[in-house]
């Protein structure tokens, strides 16, 4: 007869026929008790702080973090300071009350802009003001951030939003929140297509005072040189390429997918008398006269 101890060694396998599995227990499984509605949820784990938050409270102290003005210092934020970050292409803006035709089919695009909110008017319109750098520049000149709007023989509809402005003393405007746009075929009852600025916020909109509108180096070109109603475009270096990888703001029936010709152009700013420049030694510096 086996010890106790051999027993204790046997494998499944010595036994002869297959092992019967326990039976189940026989009283019922207990199940989470349903939370009281007085009762508030269960906690969330807190996000984890980013670089710059693991920096500033190794240096100031994990306290800081929870003060949202520490030192007197505000902290910059999405909804405080829009432009401070890429355009946003999936939200849209509510229409303002006095919006026109035109303006309301650019409304719904500047979401999260300076001009979100606010009164618009068309400062330019190149077939009142004329085809020419001068006249853009003379109506466009030191009014703030800008919407481009023009129409080509094809019927593309294109634009972009200059969160600059132009003051037409031959500086490149810097800003991530510049964007280029199209209504594809030229439909301006569906959504368009936003293309955010790309490779930092650096020439966003080169301003040349003789020169007409130019949105990176080769983003969105329109010379108005007086003689040609001429748009070109290239995305991809300074502007993001359309969602399905194309290269150009045109629909597919231009002539040719880098340059179209222009039937119509306005562009469209704040009300208000605009901003004030004044050189002070070697700076410039404005002030919005309102």
């Amino acid at each position: 007869m086996p010890s106790r101890g051999n027993c204790a060694r046997l494998s499944r396998a010595a036994l002869p026929g297959p092992v019967p599995s326990p039976p189940a227990p026989s009283w019922p499984r207990r199940s989470a008790a349903p939370r009281h509605p007085l009762c508030p949820p269960p906690r969330a784990d807190p996000p984890e702080p980013d670089f710059a938050e693991r920096l500033f409270g190794s240096i100031f102290g994990q306290k800081s973090l929870a003060d949202r003005e520490p030192f007197g210092l505000k902290r910059l934020t999405a909804e405080g300071t829009p432009e401070l970050y890429p355009a946003v292409t999936d939200e849209w803006a509510d229409a303002v009350d006095g919006d026109g035709p035109d303006v309301a089919v650019i409304r719904p695009m500047l979401a999260r802009t300076q001009l979100e909110k606010k009164a618009l008017r068309c400062a330019y319109d190149a077939n009142r003001d004329g085809w020419t750098a001068s006249a853009f520049h003379d109506r466009l000149n030191t009014f703030g951030a800008a919407v481009v709007v023009a129409t080509t023989e094809g019927g593309s509809v294109i634009g972009g939003y200059n969160p600059s402005g132009w003051i037409g003393i031959g500086e490149n405007r810097d800003s991530i929140a510049a964007f280029l746009f199209t209504f594809p075929d030229g439909d301006t009852t569906k959504r368009p297509i936003k293309l955010p600025k790309v490779g930092g916020a650096a020439l966003a909109v080169i301003d040349k005072p003789s020169y007409g509108i130019q949105f990176g180096a080769e983003g969105l070109k329109i010379p108005l040189n007086g003689v040609e109603r001429i748009a070109k475009c290239r995305l991809g270096t300074y502007y993001a390429r359309t969602p399905d990888g194309g290269r150009t703001l045109f629909s597919g029936s231009e002539a040719s997918e880098k340059e179209a010709v222009l039937t119509d152009l306005k562009v469209f700013v704040a009300e208000g008398e605009g901003e004030e420049w004044e050189l002070d030694g070697i700076t410039w510096k404005t002030n919005w006269k309102g």
